[in-house]
C-alpha cells in the first residue's frame, strides 16, 4: 500500500460516515485507513467498527480521550505506508484527491500541498483568508539551510502555504527518521501547526498544487471553533521551547539551531498578536495583558529579554520589511513597545493613544484585505 490515512475521531457522529465514505470512494485505492476513536462518548466507536468489518483496508484504534494530537500519534505508531495523510473526521475528500497527489509524491517530493474549500462559505473577506487556492503549480525548493530559515521567517509565518495537516501529504520516512510527533499537551490547541513546523525543518522539496481537493466543514462543534476561543500564548511558548530542543538534537538542523533567535521572536509574535486582539475586544488594561503573558509563558523574564533584543535584529527587520501587511507591522511594533516599555519613537503617550484608536478603527478593513494580497503572491 502507498498511503496511510489517519483520522482522529471525537464527537463527530453526525459527520463521520460522510467523511469515511469519501475516503473509501477514492479512485486511488492503494491505501490503509486508520480510524482512531479518541474516547468519543457518542456512537463513533460503533460506527468505526462497522467500517472495519466491511473493508479490509480499515483499521480501528480505541483509546481514552487524549486530544487530536494523541490520536494522530497513535495512528502514526500503526502506519506502515510510505506516505501519510491526516484528514479531519468532519470534512470531505474529493474522490480524486489521492489519485492527484500520490503519483506526484512518487516523483520525489517531501511534501505535496493542495487547495481546499470552506463549507458553508464564510463572508467574502473571511472566506478569502480561510480558503486556500494556488493559482498555478509551484515547486518550493529549500535546498540550503539559509533558504529554509528565510522561508520559515517569511512566507511560512505569513501562512503562504498554511500549516494545517489536512491539505498536504507527508513522507513517513521523514516523520520516522526525525521522530516527529504531534503535541499531546491538551493546552496546545494548534497541534497541526506544531507538527508542520517540525516537519518543515527537514523538508527541502515541496510541491504546491492548484487543485481544490478537500472540503473543510465549519460547525459549532468543530475543533477549530474551540481553537479560536483561546489566545494561543501557552501553545506558542510550548511549541517554541520544543522546537528549539528538536533543532538542537537534529544534526541536519544545525544552521537553524544556530540562528534560532529570529524564529523565537516570530513564533511568539503570533501569540502577542492574539493577545492584542483579545485586549482590544475585551478592554483589558496593559497590566492585565501583562498578567496573561506571565501566566502563560514559562520563563517570562528570559522571554522578555530575548524579545527586546530580537526586536532590533536585522533578520527580523528584513522579514517584516517584506511583509505586505503594513497595518500589522505598525500595530506589532506599537504593541511591543507598549508591552515592554521599550524606547521607541519620541511620540508622546497621548499621541500613541490616538494612533492606537485610529488603528483599532481601520484594523478590520485592512486585515480583511490581507488574505487577497497573500493569495496573489502564492
Amino acid at each position: 500500500m502507498k498511503v496511510s490515512i489517519i483520522v482522529p475521531v471525537y464527537k463527530s457522529e453526525a459527520y463521520i460516515r460522510e467523511c469515511v465514505d469519501s475516503i473509501l470512494a477514492q479512485t486511488f485505492r492503494d491505501f490503509e485507513l486508520i480510524l482512531v476513536d479518541d474516547g468519543s462518548p457518542d456512537g463513533c466507536g460503533r460506527i468505526l467498527d462497522e467500517y472495519a468489518c466491511r473493508d479490509a483496508r480499515v483499521r480501528v484504534i480505541h483509546q481514552e480521550n487524549g486530544g487530536p494530537g494523541a490520536a494522530r500519534n497513535a495512528g502514526l505508531d500503526l502506519a506502515s505506508c510510505p506516505y501519510v495523510y491526516f484528514p479531519d473526521s468532519d470534512d470531505i475528500l474529493d474522490p480524486e484527491l489521492l489519485e492527484t497527489v500520490i503519483p506526484r509524491m512518487d516523483e520525489g517530493w517531501d511534501m505535496a500541498v493542495f487547495g481546499f474549500r470552506v463549507s458553508p462559505p464564510l463572508p467574502v473577506p473571511e472566506q478569502e483568508q480561510m480558503a486556500y487556492t494556488i493559482r498555478q503549480e509551484e515547486k518550493l525548493l529549500l535546498e540550503t539551510d539559509e533558504k529554509k530559515l528565510r522561508f520559515l521567517m517569511g512566507p511560512f509565518r505569513r501562512r503562504a502555504i498554511r500549516w494545517e495537516v489536512w491539505n498536504r501529504v507527508f513522507r513517513r520516512e521523514i516523520i520516522a527518521s526525525y521522530r516527529i510527533r504531534f503535541a499531546e499537551d491538551r493546552r496546545v490547541f494548534a497541534e497541526d501547526m506544531y507538527f508542520t513546523y517540525f516537519y518543515m525543518a527537514h523538508c527541502r522539496k515541496t510541491l504546491l498544487l492548484p487543485d481544490l481537493l478537500y472540503t473543510y466543514r465549519r460547525h459549532e462543534d468543530s475543533g477549530s471553533q474551540e481553537y479560536r476561543k483561546h489566545l494561543m500564548i501557552y501553545s506558542s511558548n510550548k511549541m517554541t521551547e520544543a522546537y528549539y530542543g528538536h533543532l538542537k538534537n537534529s544534526e541536519d538542523c544545525r544552521y537553524l539551531y544556530e540562528h534560532f533567535q529570529p524564529l523565537y521572536y516570530l513564533l511568539h509574535k503570533g501569540a502577542l498578536r492574539r493577545l492584542r486582539r483579545h485586549q482590544w475586544r475585551n478592554g483589558l488594561s496593559m497590566e492585565e495583558a501583562r498578567r496573561v503573558l506571565r501566566e502563560n509563558i514559562i520563563d517570562y523574564p528570559g522571554f522578555e529579554k530575548i524579545m527586546k533584543k530580537m526586536f532590533h535584529d536585522p533578520a527580523v527587520r528584513e522579514s517584516y520589511r517584506k511583509d505586505r501587511n503594513r497595518i500589522l507591522q505598525v500595530t506589532d511594533r506599537l504593541y511591543t513597545e507598549e508591552l515592554f516599555n521599550m524606547p521607541g519613537s519620541l511620540m508622546m503617550t497621548a499621541g500613541r493613544r490616538a494612533l492606537l484608536h485610529m488603528l483599532r478603527r481601520c484594523y478590520v478593513k485592512k486585515h480583511a484585505n490581507f488574505g487577497k494580497r497573500r493569495k496573489q503572491n502564492v
